[in-house]
């Protein structure tokens, strides 16, 4: 298939899915090592691959290989990076990004087949897919071929491992008398409370009780039992939760509660700073994100706000009296990277990439430079000063240091190791009593349903998005446009969606 023909159809899908890790590198005599590979990386909308990352910089020490990043730091969208890199006339030796876009640029000839590549040269790519089937899975395009390798955040020994919890201003509760919410109801009361009785103190309402910094109203909606994406029913079918009467009951009570300025009139747009904009002025009352970054603001602002106590709570229970977290990492982060079909150097990339995989390349990964980021005291690693005193937050400087989201894995204790005492107090309650939701498994269409999914998709979720928006700013009500939405996105394809899914996901089981 001619490359250049298919581009237009790659860039739409990469961009509806932006919106929706052995050997060292020593080579044998018949593998050419290059002393540079080029890299595209640009994720989360502002994560770009940076060569002075001293992590970045240990591998190549290690390996002999030296990564050059190819995206400029001026584009603040990732798939508008994403779209302009594919224009370009030859593509980066390395192209990493979401799995989805990954799949579809495999299937118009960017990437090439790893298979040979990893029976030769991997040994432990081979061990990982060996003892993670939901990574090899998610690696395996419907051609059967893998393109490019995932990885995952915290090991491949459970699932549902909590990514987010609720946190809530335990300073602001305690001013005014209050409880900690224990239910939806409870919650609505206290943020309500948040809103009208001053808790700040500066004689405004200028409060803004329940905010988010990205993901509109997504976490929000499992208050409800409802669902903002994809979801197996009661009867273990996969339905779009913005379909189900579940989604209409949450979105006509958010309509009120956003009415009675509980929730951030900005949410759907005030973005990755929202914690640092509204905790450090001293407004924002109650979150859900995630447990080691967000329990860093009290030590951050703590000469700000004086007092601040933003803590982990125990997920109100929903309508029906679970409680439950439905914001749970799977085994793969989502993530990966291929080697692009103009890389010259396939082997000594493969090898690269294998050491990622490698007990030293997941320590590199996990806990940064050793001497640098941590120390080896008693036979554990632990954190330097530099990097448990970071005011930021250790997940937010160990990025910065080039610990991103590659095709290896992540240590559970290398995260517990780096969060502080409200996080992990939080964390391990979730975890312990296993709040979180497994995740769907991943699963791949094949060629025929992606055509299905290109074709319709992305205008299906813009209007379901848009109509979200004007429900719950009061531009129209949900009881009275529900039926017409429902019609709407019926004549839009929504069921041949909903088909192609169940059968790839039956495909899977």
């Amino acid at each position: 298939m001619n490359f250049k023909k298919i581009t237009s159809l790659v860039i739409a899908t990469a961009i509806t899915a932006a919106l929706i890790s052995g050997c060292r590198g020593t080579t044998t005599s018949n593998i050419e090592t290059p002393e540079e590979l080029t890299i595209h990386m640009h994720f989360f909308d502002y994560c770009v691959y940076d060569e002075d990352w001293p992590i970045f910089q240990k591998a190549a020490e290690i390996t002999g290989i030296k990564l050059r990043g190819t995206v400029s730091e001026t584009i603040s969208n990732s798939g508008q990076a994403y779209s302009t890199m594919l224009v370009e006339n030859t593509l980066p030796d390395i192209i990493h990004y979401t799995t989805p876009s990954l799949t579809t640029l495999a299937k118009d000839g960017g990437l090439i087949p790893l298979d040979d590549l990893i029976d030769k040269y991997a040994p432990n790519i081979k061990k990982f897919f060996e003892e993670c089937a939901v990574a090899r899975l998610a690696a395996t395009a419907p051609d059967g071929h893998i393109y490019f390798i995932p990885g995952s955040l915290s090991g491949v020994d459970e699932n549902a491992i909590p990514a987010m919890g609720w946190f809530i201003r335990q300073d602001w509760l305690d001013k005014l008398g209050l409880k900690r919410p224990t239910t939806v109801q409870e919650l609505h009361d206290v943020l309500l409370a948040f809103k009208q009785r001053d808790p700040n103190g500066n004689g405004e309402a200028d409060e803004i009780p329940l905010f988010k910094r990205a993901g509109g109203i997504s976490d929000i909606l499992q208050l409800f039992d409802a669902d903002n994406g994809w979801r197996l029913n009661k009867d273990g079918k996969l339905v779009f939760g913005q379909t189900e009467e579940a989604y209409k009951n949450a979105m006509r009570e958010l309509a009120k509660w956003y009415k009675e300025g509980i929730i951030d009139p900005e949410i759907f747009s005030r973005g990755s700073q929202a914690r640092d904009q509204l905790l450090s002025t001293d407004k924002g009352g109650c979150t859900h994100d995630w447990f080691s970054s967000t329990a860093s603001y009290n030590d951050k602002y703590a000469e700000t706000v004086p007092g601040l106590n933003f803590i982990p709570i125990t997920p109100p229970a929903d309508i029906n009296g679970v409680i439950k977290e439905t914001t749970v990492r799977g085994l793969t982060h989502g993530l990966a990277w291929g080697i692009s079909k103009d890389n010259k150097y396939p082997e000594a990339t493969i090898k690269y990439f294998d050491f990622w995989l490698s007990e030293e390349g997941r320590t590199l990964n996990g806990y940064g430079v050793e001497g640098l980021h941590y120390n080896v005291v008693d036979g554990e690693k632990v954190f330097t000063n530099t990097v448990l005193s970071a005011k930021e937050g250790i997940p937010t400087y160990m990025r910065n240091q080039g610990q991103v989201e590659i095709g290896t894995v992540g240590s559970l204790a290398t995260e517990l190791a780096g969060m502080n005492e409200i996080a992990l107090k939080g964390f391990n309650e979730y975890r312990n009593n296993k709040y979180g939701v497994p995740p769907v498994p991943p699963f791949n269409l094949n060629e025929e349903e992606n055509e299905i999914k290109n074709q319709y998709y992305t205008n299906l979720t813009t209007f379901m998005n848009e109509q979200q928006q004007k429900w719950l700013m009061g531009v129209e009500t949900v009881d009275a446009t529900w039926d017409k939405y429902i019609e709407t996105i019926t004549n839009m394809n929504y069921y041949e969606i909903e088909k192609i899914y169940n059968d790839a996901y039956n495909r899977i089981k």
